[in-house]
């Protein structure tokens, strides 16, 4: 009874292809040496959040998998394009990150948003939805100086210019590590009419 009752921390995400992870991961590596003080993200963890759920109880869960296969079923897979970096937190950014453009993808998020509304019982997003995948976080000791040093980064860092097919749903169960949260996918939904929840794949 207590593991059914016990939360699990979730998100869910569109599953990326190996091929922009490994592309993200490489301009991760080309970027790291220049802000080693930044808490950059492992290849592994590489992903495009489309709503954080934060701590889901186990019985939660299916209504959870079902407002997310009624999302994806709603539309059919489309492109992706990454773009330019950016930063979140204003004049002490927070989070390096890199942008990522698609009318669809705009409408997958609002669609999940009402069916975990309407199924699961989330209350509404707060605020905008802005498609990023996080590349760094800045620890809160360097926020005050961080500024500078990352408008030269983005600014001497070309537009990554990536494409790639968004065709997945990921629900994600983030868990706690030393050297950073560890992510394993629980469920997922492909896009497309009549979308079934999958059993957990690797991603890729």
């Amino acid at each position: 009874m207590r593991e059914a009752a016990d939360p699990r921390r979730l998100f869910i995400a569109a599953a990326l292809p190996r091929d922009a992870r490994e592309r993200l991961a490489r301009l991760i590596a080309e970027l790291r040496g220049a802000a080693p003080e930044l808490r950059w993200a492992a290849p592994d963890n590489i992903h495009l959040t489309l709503r954080f759920l934060g701590d889901v109880p186990r019985a939660a869960t299916p209504a959870v998998e079902a407002a997310m296969a009624a999302a994806a079923g709603g539309g059919a897979p489309f492109a992706l394009r990454f773009g330019g970096l950016g930063t979140f937190g204003g004049r002490h950014p927070r989070v390096l990150q890199v942008g990522a453009d698609a009318p669809e993808l705009l409408r997958l998020a609002e669609r999940l948003d009402a069916a975990l509304a309407a199924g699961a019982g989330f209350e509404p997003r707060e605020g905008p939805f802005r498609p990023h995948v996080t590349l760094a976080r800045v620890p809160r000791r360097a926020q005050r100086g961080a500024g500078a040093p990352l408008r030269a980064m983005i600014a001497g860092t070309p537009p990554l210019g990536v494409e790639c097919a968004i065709g997945r749903l990921d629900l994600v169960h983030s868990m706690p590590a030393p050297n950073g949260p560890a992510y394993r996918v629980i469920a997922s939904a492909r896009l497309g009419a009549g979308s079934t929840l999958d059993a957990p794949t690797a991603t890729g």
